[in-house]
């Protein structure tokens, strides 16, 4: 028996006696109901996803909330103090100290030893080369050149070597004269200029020859020019090579004795021609050197005492103060003990089961089929835990862009989900994602207004795609949306200072291209969320009702007549399932393709077989039965060998539910009387099944069963049209076809009126025209004949 309700159709249990029943059913039902959960193959993986899920958020909360912190160059939404005494090193004291280390520290120059060995040879050569020499003609004229040597020199350098002081004290001379040099640095140009104008220092470090000591230091005054032909410049150098040759007592340019002053005049005359540096610059060793001596300067460090504060609410942050704020969190997280920790990843954990049970329990009230399944659940907590991951860790790396890092994944995840299911869930999904990425992110509770925000416009948007473009354009309200929203949680969670105007209308950008990615990724994603979560798109649906579609091409070819009752049928489902808030767009491709097993064997089918022509005739009722019921099993076949989506499949195989094949069973009663046999049971000439489970099945269904009677009827008047209809619904609910469909009685009742309206529209009556003679000897047209009716009615 049958209860008409505004639920459902369902059997009506016989009445229990007022007494006895109530006190034994409600105890009963309760404990039959925690049993049956327990008990039921999904609970044990449903329990096991949970818990996951709760262990990965929690982590991921307790992970990344203390690793938060703000990006340079942004206004601080709020004040932050020390908690808890730390020494901190002082970086820019610190490299303060280190810079003027380097700056101390000397420039190395190291010494051309092939100068030196030039210069040496060639004063220590000179006395023998003037004992074989009997006048200045004899000597040779570099040597003369050199050392600027007249007759005058050389009779005085020549009777000072007769007297017999050349071996020993010449080479004495010459041996302190080049300790001095070594000790005058005579450098180039350029290095010269570099020395006075870069190095602050009063001395510079040459290149030692002395044993056990590598470096030696020297006044930078010092060192010599030896390229410049400035006249101060020479003289400079001239006067600092006379005193090194007056120190090594080969006299002076002033000296009484003439044979001094022509010793000094030479030697001088012979330092003074040569133009190369004695020292060359050492870039690697001088480097060297002050980095050594900056890596020995001591940290100066700072004690910050608990109370101070780091940076103030409506202040602009710097590099420095993120660096406090960044050495302060780590040290206060240090300082927590054991138990403080546990307390803080309680919480974290406490807020994920919180989260986790709300999302549960949301699911087990209105989505029960997610939790019976448990590759549904995985998939769908494995998008809220990716999203989390997505959001906190991008707002932890990237903080100045924390509104694109942060909203963008929630956004996504709401766009996924309600693509894959409705829009009700995906608002359910985005709050929750939303809380956790908000504790996660430590983020306030604008951010999860956002968030919803975004979730809300695109469950509004994304609720059918029927192309690429309803993508884009939901992308672009939800980026709207995203960016109106983070503009007016800014003026009201944010200090209203100088220049806060420009960073909460970049924030606003920011989350609104995440809604945009977000957006984008969706439309890449769609086929592998088909695949996951097991359903179809509006936008695969629309490509499936193509007629181009190769099943469908084949179809028409093969089976011309069934695809012009699929064509009918998808029509009338598809304003039936619309009537009463269904999808009318899923009916329709289903309806579509729920005969194409018919083109295995089309001329079995009546739709596709001439008049007077039936291959049935010849066939027995049991083998007729055979070919017509097995166009099930085929459009089986077919659709999987075509990747047809499964939510498809279950047109194919459920259009005729477990119906009774009439036609063929009335026949086979009929020979069975007359050949005195067996009389068939009705089962055996039913179809397999399965019934409808989905209310667009059952719309088809009936769709399909009324548009073949109604091609049958002799006159299609709209009152047998309504009485055919209405006489094939209850037909389908008596025989129980509707009862798995969660179809009400209200809604067949719409669905009869909206199928009726159609097939009237479809077979409404047409004029007879008169086809008479015109007085003329012709016919008269159906457009002559037309317009005088016209005529007619106008007149």
């Amino acid at each position: 028996m049958a209860e008409r309700t505004g639920k459902s159709v369902r059997s009506t249990p016989a009445p229990k006696t007022r007494r006895s029943g109530v006190r034994r059913a409600m105890p009963k039902r309760q404990g039959i109901e925690w049993r049956q959960i327990v008990s039921h193959h999904a609970f044990l993986p449903g329990m096991t996803v949970a818990v996951v899920f709760v262990l990965v958020s929690a982590v991921t909360i307790a992970m990344s909330r203390d690793r938060v912190l703000p990006a340079v160059g942004r206004i601080m939404d709020h004040t932050r103090t020390v908690s808890a005494e730390f020494k901190i090193v002082d970086q820019e004291r610190t490299e303060a100290n280190r810079s003027a280390a380097r700056a101390r520290s000397p420039r190395i120059y190291a010494p051309v030893e092939s100068v030196f060995t030039e210069l040496e040879t060639s004063m220590r050569t000179l006395p023998t080369v003037l004992a074989s020499a009997q006048s200045l003609k004899d000597v040779a004229p570099e040597i003369a050149k050199a050392f600027e040597l007249n007759d005058a020199r050389f009779e005085a350098i020549k009777a000072d070597i007769a007297q017999g002081e050349a071996t020993a004290l010449w080479e004495s001379r010459v041996n302190r004269l080049m300790e001095a040099l070594r000790e005058r640095p005579m450098l180039s140009n350029t290095e010269f200029q570099s020395l006075w104008s870069q190095d602050p220092n009063d001395f510079i470090a040459i290149v030692s020859n002395k044993q056990g000591q590598r470096l030696q230091g020297v006044f930078k005054s010092a060192a010599m020019n030896v390229e410049s032909d400035e006249p101060d410049t020479r003289s400079k150098t001239r006067e600092g090579l006379a005193k090194a040759i007056e120190m090594a007592n080969f006299g002076s340019l002033s000296d009484r004795s003439p044979v001094a002053k022509a010793r000094a005049e030479a030697i001088l005359a012979r330092l003074m021609s040569n133009r190369a540096p004695t020292y060359l610059f050492d870039r690697e060793e001088t480097t060297a050197l002050a980095d050594a001596e900056a890596a020995d300067v001591k940290l100066v460090e700072s004690t910050y005492s608990p109370g101070f504060v780091i940076y103030s609410r409506g202040e602009k942050l710097d590099e420095a103060k993120l660096v406090l704020a960044r050495e302060a969190q780590d040290r206060e997280l240090k300082a927590m003990s054991l138990g403080q920790h546990a307390l803080q990843w309680g919480g974290a954990l406490g807020v994920s089961v919180l989260i986790a049970g709300a999302i549960g329990g949301f699911l087990g009230l209105f989505y029960p089929r997610i939790v019976r399944n448990p590759w549904r659940l995985v998939a769908l907590g494995g998008l809220i835990a990716l999203a989390l991951a997505a959001g906190a860790w991008g707002a932890v790396l990237y903080p100045g862009v924390v509104w694109l890092v942060a909203a963008s994944p929630v956004v996504f995840a709401a766009m996924i989900v309600v693509v894959a299911y409705d829009r009700h869930l995906a608002v359910a999904v985005a709050g929750g994602t939303a809380l956790l990425v908000a504790a996660a992110a430590d983020l306030g509770i604008g951010f999860v207004a956002v968030c919803a925000t975004g979730a809300a416009l695109a469950a509004w948007r994304l609720d059918a795609i029927r192309n690429r473009n309803d993508v884009v354009r939901a992308a672009l309200v939800v980026a709207a949306g995203l960016a109106v929203s983070v503009i007016v949680v800014g003026l009201l969670e944010r200090p209203i200072v100088s220049g806060i105007l420009p960073e909460i209308l970049l924030d606003a950008v920011l989350a609104g291209g995440g809604g945009f990615i977000a957006g984008a990724l969706t439309l890449v994603a769609l086929p592998t969320v088909e695949r996951v979560f097991d359903i179809v798109t509006g936008m695969t649906l629309s490509e499936l009702r193509d007629p181009k579609q190769p099943l469908l091409r084949q179809l028409q070819q093969r089976a011309p007549g069934t695809f012009n009752h699929s064509l009918t049928v998808a029509s009338l489902a598809e304003v039936a399932a619309e009537s009463i808030g269904a999808d009318g767009l899923h009916v329709y491709v289903g309806a579509m393709y729920h005969d194409i097993g018919k083109m295995n064997k089309p001329d079995y089918f009546v739709e596709n077989q001439p008049p007077g022509f039936n291959k049935h005739n010849k066939l027995s009722p049991a083998m007729s039965l055979l070919v017509i019921v097995g166009h099930v099993k085929d459009g089986i076949e077919l659709a999987r060998e075509y990747g047809l989506p499964r939510s498809l499949h279950h047109y194919i195989e459920g259009h005729h539910g477990t119906t009774l094949v009439e036609y063929f069973y009335h026949r086979a009663k009929k020979q069975a009387q007359e050949e005195d046999t067996e009389q068939p049971a009705e089962i055996e000439y039913r179809y397999p099944g399965p019934k409808p489970r989905t209310k667009e099945c059952a719309i088809m269904m009936l769709c399909d069963a009324v548009e073949s009677a109604t091609r049958a009827l002799p006159e299609p008047t709209p009152s047998r049209i309504s009485t055919l209809v209405h006489d094939i619904a209850t037909k389908r609910l008596n025989d129980g076809q509707f009862d798995n469909s969660n179809l009400t009685l209200r809604e067949i009742a719409t669905i009869e009126d909206a199928v009726t309206k159609a097939l009237c529209s479809m077979y409404h009556g047409r004029i007879a025209y008169p086809r008479g003679d015109s007085g003329d000897g012709t016919k008269d047209s159906p457009t002559a004949t037309r317009d005088a009716l016209l005529r007619e009615q106008s007149a």
